[in-house]
């Protein structure tokens, strides 16, 4: 009864440490958001000190790589808590997964147990970064499916006379549907066209955020443009062109493999059956001779 006792306070506990991580998060999302907004009223684009100094004290406490960071951009978490969230929720997987063996296990105290829940625990931190990988690249893949297309919508949008910015809002709204992750990137670099200062920095930005090696071909095509004054419809479509070939031969690539894919199914499926049968009537014949002798 107390180990009961004592395993529901701790559950109580860590529910509401979570519940104040969230909240104190969530507020201080809403204080940027409303800081950004007061900003953008008096015509200003950097953030407000107060908030760079809660950023600075958040990335001091909570140390992540950048790969982490690209990693996170990639799978579609853009908050700038995303990184400190990444590890809390790391944290917390892991603590739930050595709780929950010491739960089935009675709260042994035995080295082995103890052990065992360490390595669970890892196993449980760690599954929580290949999820993240996991979203990565299927966001990553999405975006990519829909990027010729997206790139065509552009071509058309250029050569009807829109500004970059009106091209990229566009094309994001007309994509809503069809890929909702690509929409969002490109509704995100929209919108950072017209607020940021520098038109390379925003279009580098979501060379980072996507990381597809077609978006990077279309953002030094346009970065080229803006530069030089070249024009952009010919090169967008050139590079659309690369990039549906680009998929074809991916396809072709994977319709190639299955032959070799299809080999141990076959074989441990239809060529073990099939000895089986052959075989196993012979073996029952001699296995009957030699019991009657």
């Amino acid at each position: 009864m107390m180990t009961l006792s004592l395993w529901v306070s701790f559950m109580l506990l860590l529910a509401g440490g979570t519940l104040a991580l969230l909240c104190s998060v969530k507020a201080r999302q809403r204080d940027g958001v409303v800081a950004r907004l007061q900003l953008v009223e008096r015509g200003a684009i950097a953030f407000s000190k107060p908030q760079n100094n809660n950023n600075n004290q958040l990335k001091s406490k909570i140390r992540v790589s950048d790969d982490i960071k690209a990693l996170l951009l990639r799978a579609g978490f853009y908050s700038d808590h995303a990184a400190s969230l990444f590890v809390v929720a790391k944290l917390l997987v892991a603590i739930s997964c050595f709780i929950g063996w010491m739960a089935y296990s009675g709260f042994s105290l035995d080295k082995i147990i103890l052990a065992k829940g360490v390595v669970f625990a890892v196993i449980g931190g760690i599954g929580v970064e290949h999820w993240v990988k996991f979203r990565a690249r299927l966001v990553s893949s999405r975006i990519a499916g829909a990027t010729p297309d997206a790139l065509d919508l552009m071509v058309v949008c250029v050569e009807s006379g829109l500004t970059l910015e009106a091209v990229f809002g566009r094309v994001g709204q007309e994509m809503v549907n069809f890929s909702p992750e690509l929409s969002r990137e490109w509704l995100i670099t929209e919108a950072e066209l017209r607020l940021l200062d520098s038109r390379p920095q925003a279009l580098k930005n979501l060379a980072l955020r996507t990381g597809i090696i077609e978006i990077e071909n279309m953002v030094i095509a346009l970065s080229q443009a803006e530069k030089y004054g070249s024009p952009i419809a010919k090169s967008m479509r050139l590079i659309a062109s690369d990039s549906r070939q680009h998929q074809y031969l991916a396809l072709e690539e994977k319709v190639g493999k299955i032959p070799a894919k299809m080999s141990m199914p076959l074989v441990v499926l239809v060529m073990i059956p099939v000895v089986v049968l052959i075989v196993a009537p012979t073996i029952i014949e001699l296995m009957t001779s030699i019991g009657e002798l």
